[in-house]
């Protein structure tokens, strides 16, 4: 399974939720990749546990549900790649312009059976916030939701939007996150 193209797949089935919003008065929007590739130390067939070392020895287990039908193909000593695409928006809004319903919604993908082993899961969140806290030394905004919970966004450098943004502000937050693990082969 190739991870550009389920990465790709992923953003685009996500594609048309970013486009739903009340006209902003600005929008400070951006994208972050990762993409590596690990091999497979262990695996646990009881538990459906696969534990993947990066290329500076870090570990991550990764727990295959059932719906990825080619487990068995991955074998100690594979290598995969792992990628992440995160797009992440945030759009400052009139706060009379009414509140999006608080989405989080996650999918699942996996590859066909006899394909080579690989999974995608996308998960996107949609919440109306308040900035309550801007941190210009690290770039990074602090959005508080409807239920009291906060989160910290750092901003990128080249986003200039970045310094339009004030304590106060209401916004909606939207955030893709599509992450696969693919392209399973021998070494």
């Amino acid at each position: 399974m190739n991870m550009r193209t389920l990465i790709a797949a992923g953003v685009v089935a996500c594609l048309p939720t970013l486009a739903l919003a009340a006209d902003p008065i600005l929008a400070v929007g951006f994208v972050e990749k990762a993409v590596i590739k690990a091999k497979v130390s262990a695996i646990d067939a009881n538990t459906r546990t696969i534990t993947l070392v990066g290329p500076q020895g870090n570990w991550l287990a990764v727990k295959a549900g059932p719906e990825m039908q080619n487990f068995g193909q991955i074998k100690v000593g594979d290598t995969v790649t792992a990628g992440m695409e995160q797009a992440t928006e945030i759009s400052v809004v009139h706060p009379n312009d009414g509140t999006p319903v608080p989405a989080d919604v996650k999918t699942l993908d996996t590859a066909p059976t006899g394909a080579k082993p690989g999974m995608i899961v996308t998960d996107r969140r949609e919440i109306a916030a308040t900035i309550t806290k801007i941190a210009a030394d690290t770039r990074t905004v602090t959005l508080q939701g409807p239920a009291g919970n906060s989160v910290d966004i750092k901003v990128p450098a080249e986003q200039d939007g970045f310094k339009k943004l004030s304590v106060g502000d209401h916004v909606i937050f939207r955030q893709i996150t599509v992450a696969g693990i693919g392209d399973t082969g021998k070494n």
